[in-house]
This record gives C-alpha cells, structure tokens and sequence, in this order.
C-alpha cells in the first residue's frame, strides 16, 4: 500500500447504515465489518477520487489535536479493508 494510491469501496459490498455506524458486507468472501465513527468517514472517503494521503491530510486539517494519530490509524484500517476486500485499488493514468 502506497499513501499516494487511491481506493475505492467495493461494488460488491452491501452496505447498513445503523445510526451513524456503518455494517459492511462482502458477499463474495462473506466478510461482515462493523464501522464505527472514525473507519466509517474513512470509507465514505474511499471513492476513489482521493488519494489515501489526501484522505489523511484532509482529517489532520478536520481534527488538528489527533493529527499524529490520525495517520496511524487511518493506515491501520486501510489494511484491513483491503485485507477484507472491501476496497479495491483505483488505477490512475500516468
């Protein structure tokens, strides 16, 4: 995973959303994840129109006290998103 790769939800997957908190569900690996606040804005970022740092930028800015963690984090669920196939990698044109 490279911070300036951009990624984009899962068609696939179906999505709930439960009073803020999103469940996901991937059928074709019958995957289900429970999002609560934090990894469901960085899933609803996830359309494929910004890059992962710029996601990471853009909630620095949002939420400058936690701008050291925000990075960890927003990392950490990166990984298991994709881990779970829940986003896919866009391919930019050079």
């Amino acid at each position: 995973m490279n911070i300036t790769d951009y990624y984009r939800q899962n068609p696939d997957c179906l999505v709930e959303d439960m009073d803020g908190e999103l469940l996901l569900f991937n059928p074709k690996s019958a995957t289900t994840l429970h999002l609560n606040g934090s990894s469901a804005i960085v899933w609803q970022l996830s359309t494929g129109e910004y890059s992962l740092e710029e996601i990471i930028i853009g909630l620095q800015q949002s939420y400058p006290q936690q701008a050291e963690q925000i990075e960890v984090d927003v990392l950490s669920v990166m990984v298991d998103f994709l881990d779970k196939a829940v986003l896919e990698k866009v391919e930019v044109a050079a």
